[in-house]
């Protein structure tokens, strides 16, 4: 709740999407949730290594055994025997890392929209069909607030949906931040706000705002742009000092992230949202889509921008102007 009331004193912040913007017009605009951070990182290199590893063992030791066989060293009832219980072994710990995590991020969706339509004031929310599908809400039913992880250092933008006092559903949006990042939080409700109260102007008011810096698109510079911004600045500073981890850890991770991406369909809305969300204005405002990460970051009137709200929300938040701790 007090989160809660920390937005509504966000007003005083420039809008910014904070990366999480992908498509925007007149009458929608589209933005990813925190999953899209973490697809394709250190956990999932973990739990393909622990695949990887389970095989490599199993196949090892069927192999001595079926050597050992073959040289009248064991009986057959022997090698059936432990046959079974390696086979066991290795299939139910393979098993066990997919159910887990890995069927989340191979063969999945490439990403989790959430879709803001402010001509009807309608929210929806990607998901898969085993997590109950689409997601329809009204703009002005949800409860937003900024949620925190079990440590109270991770902080998402996340909206509930209530049944009087009672959270029946929770949703992201945008990336996740550090705690002491909470300034960029309250700018991407601040864009939100804006944008579904006041229209698309309001949510870029300044010349250098109308632009889109992330991509979806499935490639190796966007994999490794997405890699290296995730990876702790200590670790990044110290790059050229340990060569001999740092670049096989970037490797590994963005063939990781690249496979599994491939490996995912792009999401599809379904008819009834896409119906909801088609123009009848001639003058729709669309901004263009990049191909790559920060491909207009090319454009200087476009960095200068994105420093200059950076600087300024962080100024304003450290002020502790309209902050309220929670």
């Amino acid at each position: 709740m007090r989160s809660h009331f920390l937005l509504q004193k966000a007003s005083s912040y420039l809008p910014d999407p904070y990366g999480a913007l992908i498509r925007f017009n007149s009458e929608f605009c589209e933005m990813t949730d925190c999953s899209e951070r973490q697809r394709g990182m250190a956990k999932t290199l973990v739990c393909l290594l622990g695949v990887f590893v389970l095989l490599a063992c199993g196949a090892s030791v069927l192999f001595m055994l079926l050597s050992d066989y073959l040289s009248q060293l064991i009986d057959v009832v022997f090698l059936l025997v432990f046959a079974f219980i390696f086979v066991v072994i290795v299939g139910g710990g393979s098993w066990f890392l997919w159910q887990t995590y890995l069927r989340y991020d191979f063969f999945s969706w490439r990403y989790f929209p959430v879709r803001f339509n402010r001509v009807t004031g309608k929210i929806f929310v990607f998901r898969s069909e085993e997590f109950g599908g689409v997601l329809a809400l009204d703009w002005r039913d949800v409860y937003w607030h900024i949620g925190t992880d079990g440590t109270g250092k991770v902080c998402t933008l996340r909206g509930h949906v209530l049944n009087g006092s009672t959270i029946v559903d929770t949703f992201s949006v945008g990336n996740f931040f550090h705690r002491d990042e909470i300034y960029r939080i309250l700018s991407l409700w601040c864009f939100l706000e804006k944008y579904m109260e006041h229209g698309p102007q309001d949510a870029a008011p300044t010349s250098g705002d109308e632009f889109i810096y992330y991509s979806t698109r499935v490639s190796v510079r966007n994999s490794l742009v997405r890699v290296v911004s995730n990876l702790p600045p200590l670790l990044v500073s110290l790059s050229h000092k340990l060569f001999f981890f740092y670049y096989p850890l970037v490797f590994s991770l963005v063939l990781t992230q690249w496979l599994a991406l491939k490996s995912c369909r792009e999401p599809k809305w379904p008819e009834f949202v896409e119906a909801s969300c088609t123009s009848h204005s001639e003058r729709s405002s669309v901004w263009t889509e990049p191909e790559r990460i920060g491909q207009f970051l090319s454009n200087d009137l476009f960095y200068k921008r994105l420093l200059e709200k950076e600087q300024f929300n962080k100024n304003l938040f450290e002020s502790g102007s309209g902050f309220v701790g929670f």
